[in-house]
């Protein structure tokens, strides 16, 4: 019972037609674009692009794909072209449709018509039907009791007519039958309990008739004692020789069988599946929502409310047998699922996924309602949930993470409740209004990163970049990372002294739970100020641009140490070397999560031999110890490195991660400490010890070294250079998220704090190889590293005969890599350089060796195979376009168009009435009202070409129009002159003022910066004014304000709404009143109950103004693709006399001194009727 859904009468609504609302394994995780694709944990996923879709006014249930075609069942009434409002383009279609994947764009000649809603949609395997099963009684007017047949062109099927009674939820077809469950009684007269089986020749009835079975209700502990074995989702296995049904009921044919079944296809004979055998999923409060498959595996999703459920998540099971292969044990009930490319893409509504290693429950609750989870074995379940999982195998949540918002067509608040695909492409069906923000209802696309847009980018909202003198010629730069929807993995760019190429570069991982601190150390700086600027780009290019940071440096001078220059060279994500004299902090010089050092935490001279930087003494009180500033993740592979000196006797923590920064963890492992005998121990917990501990004892008074390590190869423990423990079985430790703390914290033997020296603490994101442990404690004892080989390492790239190599990565520990020499593997000539790249004369599979040479002249090598193939015949590209209307002007915009093999290098537009244009996006005007058809066709980098079609319809100014502008044109320096009402005067900010097609801007550059403009020709006592717009990037400070003037009588007296956008997302309302200058609120701010803003989200606005000697002022506010609200959210009545007068209309924007970032308001409508 961890999400919003029904509560009682929930199957009854079921009934009636509603739907129903339904923690770990991190690691090196997949995105569009992750760092190794051919490992099975991390698969490439497709792009979170919502790519333009047609949509519904309803909620699509099921959906099948066959080829290039997306067949829709559920209930509504009508659909319109990606892009539109509701009520434009709108055509019929009852409850089932049909769309091309490529493009998005309803088939026109597939309009079949059920008069009641469709709940499940299949094909044979052939794809010559499609079977549709729901409430309906009629198709195209004919009898059609809950199930029918179709042709791929929409026609029925007139000999196929089973006459079934009760609800169809679910559909599994072969060539030769059609098998069917759900609320199911009876075939024509012939009773039958939740399932059926027909012939696809006639729809003739067989003798198969298994029968799922009650469960108890005592575990239902909202007190509903329904009983219920309905049937919800089936899939065929095995050749089609296995039928796997799941749903309510509890038992199959008699025998246990909770939530899921595996049956004979033919003799309806209940087979063994094991994962029912600890599923407890069974009733009316609790199921096993769906199945799926890609041959060899079942994947389930789940949902428990009130129930005696022990799932919320999805679990795969073998296909023969059912021995679960993984569990995903997240919280937030699950309703479909997609296996595709190595990824199991999910609807529902997780909110807590830290049992398997992801994001855990945040303090306002965050609902993910489409994620993706590795098809692949990643780790362990946790025990923060129901102990049947604990230890079970468990997927990774991969960082794809597009924002679907919840919709009302159900009364469920959901978003999607089915997920399929082609093997290119992910297609979502659901009720929600919009995606990443953007009007998109009930049905949308992704596509693999090939073929995708590529154009969601990182969000760096709240990444304000801080810069602090470490010493002589120092700075360190930090900041918070940014987040990406569907890549993991972030370039950053610091840039210094507003310099065009960057002083650093560094590749870090984050997600929208998990954004640490970052750093980057500058050295050998002159005195005097330094501006630093950080950006954030994803492996798309998209970039994030973070405010800018100076700092006065006040002396030159500064010294590499050759200790820390190893440690960063080797790739530390945090680095405390602990040597700032009197300072309480403790700077991360290769991160930005800085240790607090509390009372009992003393400076003494440090470990490094020759190197004048201190260290920490730590009291062996609970005091004496320091802790990192900011939250994060616990690593499943990492080093963590320092150095200590202690005389104890009775133990202390070193170094661990917990989940507090002050007292004792609850959570805690990954920790590092001495026992009672002076030995040095490692540990880790994956809900069972495992343990390190060296033979000797350390408590000697001496420095001594130590790196932990832990990764797929288990755990290792260094000490003084040389390994001293390890286990091949310690390769994860607990889900954790929380602090480093140095100094103390719980330990499994001896004291929690410890007393003693500790200095140079580092971690690392990988395994420390054991030549790099031995040359750091040479260079803390000696002064000198050890002389090692250098490391070859390079990445390949093909792509048709071609392959791109890149070795840059090969390391050389002692001194530099000086060369690099390619064998191709086919006979040619090497290659030399860093990169470089070669063409094979035919396709096939060679070895590509790299050997690198470094300064000293050792060697180092490695190799890998390649494999690349001849160029395939091109492919044309898919058009594909929105339409924006207003008036009797359109605004096209044709960038969703995509070429799988290429790109496309023009697009022209024909408006079906002579009229003709070139480019990505275009404005046309027609010279009446009607309807006309658009054209698109564009052209790839091979010269081919493909167009799409659609029928747009134009009308006149509505009666009592006083003003309307679409923004169809390009200006700047203003906006120009609108469609209606004549010409745009700006009120503060000129330059700031400009429009492309579709969107006016209004340019907030600076803080302070106020910039607007109104329709001056415009003279109005009575006025309802409709706008929407949308902010370029999420507030910062006190937010960001928009003014919609709904009477401008002169300058400096105008009554305005102001709509203000905060940094957390809550929007809010105040009547603005400015009378000879002075601005008043009167009756003060209304924050709008259940509006959130998020980035990309448009807002529509209505400010309606009337009157005259007494004026009234009404103003709402919602979110594009959502109802406007039936009452306005603010209401005010004024009688300033300078004031009651007609007036103009406007709009404007202001920064406020306290917003940190740069951003716009982008406007892509402004209407004007006489107010009614």
């Amino acid at each position: 019972m961890h999400a919003r859904r029904l509560l009682a009468g929930f199957v009854s609504t079921l009934l009636l037609g509603a739907g129903v609302a339904v923690l770990p394994a991190t690691g090196a995780l997949a995105d569009s674009a992750p760092i190794d694709p051919a490992d099975p944990a991390t698969p490439v996923t497709v792009t979170a692009d919502p790519l333009p879709t047609v949509q519904i006014n309803g909620v699509a249930w099921s959906q099948v794909v066959v080829g290039d075609v997306v067949y829709v069942a559920g209930r509504f009434t009508s659909a319109r072209p990606a892009g539109a409002a509701p009520g434009v383009g709108e055509v019929p279609r009852n409850n089932v449709l049909a769309y091309d994947i490529r493009t998005g764009a309803l088939i026109t000649s597939f309009a079949p018509s059920l008069n009641g809603q469709a709940l499940t949609v299949t094909a044979s395997p052939d794809g010559s039907r499609i079977y549709v099963g729901g409430d309906f009684t009629q198709v195209n007017g004919q009898p059609r009791s809950r199930i029918a047949a179709l042709t791929p062109a929409g026609e029925l099927v007139a000999t196929w007519r089973p006459a079934v009674q009760g609800q169809v939820r679910a559909i599994a077809a072969t060539n030769d039958f059609v098998y069917f469950g759900g609320n199911v009684t009876a075939v024509g007269a012939v009773s039958r309990t939740r399932l059926a089986v027909v012939t696809a020749a006639d729809g003739s009835l067989t003798n198969w008739a298994p029968v799922p079975g009650y469960g108890s209700t005592a575990g239902n502990t909202d007190g509903n004692r329904t009983l219920t074995n309905e049937v919800l989702s089936m899939v065929l296995t095995n050749g089609n020789t296995q039928l796997v049904v799941s749903g309510r009921f509890d038992t199959m044919n008699g025998v246990r069988a909770t939530g899921v079944a595996a049956i004979d296809a033919f003799t309806s004979v209940t087979r063994p599946f094991a994962i029912n055998q600890q599923i407890t999923n069974q009733g009316v409060n609790s199921a096993i929502w769906s199945v799926s498959t890609d041959g060899t595996t079942v994947y389930g999703t789940a949902y428990n409310f009130f129930g005696p459920g022990n799932l919320e998540g999805s679990f795969a099971a073998e296909v023969n047998g059912g021995r679960v292969r993984w569990i995903n044990d997240c919280w937030g009930d699950s309703y479909a699922s997609h296996p595709m490319g190595g990824a199991l893409y999910q609807a529902h509504h997780a909110h807590d996924c830290d049992n398997i290693g992801s994001f855990p429950e945040q303090t306002q609750r965050v609902w993910k309602r489409a994620t993706a989870v590795s098809t692949a074995v990643t780790g362990t379940v946790g025990n923060l949930h129901h102990p049947t999982w604990q230890r079970q195998p468990a997927p990774s949540v991969l960082p794809w993470f597009p924002t679907m918002a919840a919709g009302t067509a159900t009364g469920q608040a959901q978003a999607g409740w089915s997920v399929s695909g082609n093997g290119r492409y992910v297609v979502y069906g659901g009720e929600f209004p919009t995606v990443n923000g953007v009007a998109q209802q009930g049905l949308v696309r992704y596509a693999l990163p090939s073929i995708a847009p590529n154009r969601v980018g990182p969000d760096a909202a709240g990444s304000t970049p801080t810069a602090a003198v470490l010493g002589a010629g120092t700075v360190r730069v930090a900041w918070r990372a940014a987040s990406d929807l569907d890549n993991e993995h972030l370039t950053y760019r610091v840039y210094r002294d507003g310099g065009t190429t960057p002083a650093a570069t560094l590749t870090r991982p984050s997600q929208w739970w998990d954004r640490p601190m970052l750093g980057w150390t500058d050295t050998g700086l002159t005195a005097g100020a330094h501006s630093y600027r950080v950006t954030a780009t994803d492996p798309a290019g998209n970039t994030a641009t973070m405010p800018t940071v100076s700092v006065q440096v006040p002396t030159t001078g500064s010294t590499a140490r050759a200790y820390s220059s190893a440690v960063v060279a080797d790739g530390a994500t945090s680095y405390w070397p602990l040597g700032e004299g009197s300072s309480a902090t403790g700077f991360d010089r290769s991160g930005g999560n800085d240790l607090q050092a509390f009372a009992g935490v003393t400076r003494a001279p440090g470990a490094v031999a020759g190197d004048p930087d201190g260290a920490v003494r730590l009291n062996g009180t609970t005091t004496g110890y320091l802790a990192t500033t900011t939250p994060t993740a616990a690593p499943q592979t990492f080093s963590a490195e320092f150095w200590f000196n202690t005389t104890t006797r009775l133990g202390g923590r070193f170094l661990g991660f917990g989940n507090l920064r002050t007292g004792s963890s609850v959570h805690h492992d990954r920790l590092v400490y001495m026992d009672t005998a002076g030995r040095v121990n490692f540990g880790a917990w994956p809900l069972e010890t495992r343990l390190l501990t060296s033979p000797a004892a350390y408590n000697d008074g001496r420095w001594h070294h130590v790196v932990a390590t832990m990764g797929r190869t288990g755990m290792q423990l260094y000490v003084d250079g040389t390994l001293v423990g390890s286990r091949a079985d310690g390769t994860r430790g607990q889900h954790n998220f929380g602090y480093w703390r140095v100094g103390g914290d719980r330990t499994w033997a001896g004291a929690e704090y410890v007393s003693g020296l500790v200095d140079e603490v580092a971690l690392y994101p990988t395994v420390l190889a054991a030549d790099r442990v031995a040359s750091h404690h040479s260079l803390g004892t000696t002064g000198r590293p050890t002389d090692t080989a250098p490391t070859a390492s390079f990445t390949a790239a093909p792509i048709d005969l071609t392959v791109s190599v890149d070795g840059s990565g090969s390391t050389d520990p002692g001194g530099r890599v000086a060369a690099h020499s390619w064998n191709w593997g086919d006979g040619t000539a090497a290659g030399s350089g860093a990169t470089a790249s070669h063409t094979y004369a035919a396709a096939g599979t060679y070895t590509v060796t790299l050997t690198v040479t470094d300064d000293g002249g050792r060697t180092g090598t490695t190799s890998r195979q390649v494999t690349v193939t001849a160029p395939a015949a091109n492919r044309p590209p898919a058009a594909a376009f929105t339409v924006a209307t207003s008036g009797t002007t359109v605004a096209v915009d044709g960038r969703g168009s995509v070429d799988t093999d290429g790109s496309v290098t023009s697009h022209a537009w024909t408006f079906g009435d002579g009229g003709t244009a070139t480019g990505a996006t275009a404005p046309h005007t027609y010279a009446a009202p009607g309807t006309y058809t658009v054209t698109l066709t564009v052209t790839d980098d091979d010269g081919a070409s493909g167009s799409s079609s659609q029928q747009v319809t134009v009308s006149a100014p509505p009666a009592g129009a006083l003003a309307r502008d679409a923004f169809n044109r390009t200006t700047t320096g203003g906006w120009g002159t609108a469609d209606l009402g004549g010409a745009w005067t700006a009120s503060a900010g000129a330059t700031r003022l400009s429009v492309r097609p579709g969107t006016a801007e209004l340019a907030l550059p600076a803080a302070g910066n106020n910039t607007g403009a109104y329709l001056g020709a415009v003279s109005s006592t009575s006025a309802d004014l409709r706008t929407s717009f949308a902010l370029s990037s999420m507030p910062t400070g006190t937010g960001t304000y928009v003014y919609v003037t709904g009477r401008r009588i002169s300058a400096g007296n105008e009554y305005r709404v102001l709509v203000k956008v905060l940094a957390d997302g809550r929007v809010s309302l105040t009547l603005s009143r400015l009378a000879a200058g002075v601005e008043s609120w009167p009756g003060g701010e209304v924050v709008v109950p259940g509006l959130t803003y998020t980035p990309g989200m448009r807002l529509e606005v209505r400010v309606r103004t009337s009157g005259a000697g007494t004026t009234d002022v009404a103003a709402t506010v919602w979110a594009s693709g959502t109802a406007e609200p039936a009452a306005p959210q603010l209401v005010r009545t004024d009688a300033t006399a300078a004031l009651q007068a007609p007036g103009a209309v406007g709009i404007a924007a202001y920064r406020p001194g306290s917003a940190t970032a740069a951003t716009a308001v982008r406007v892509s409508s402004f209407e004007l009727t006489t107010g009614r």
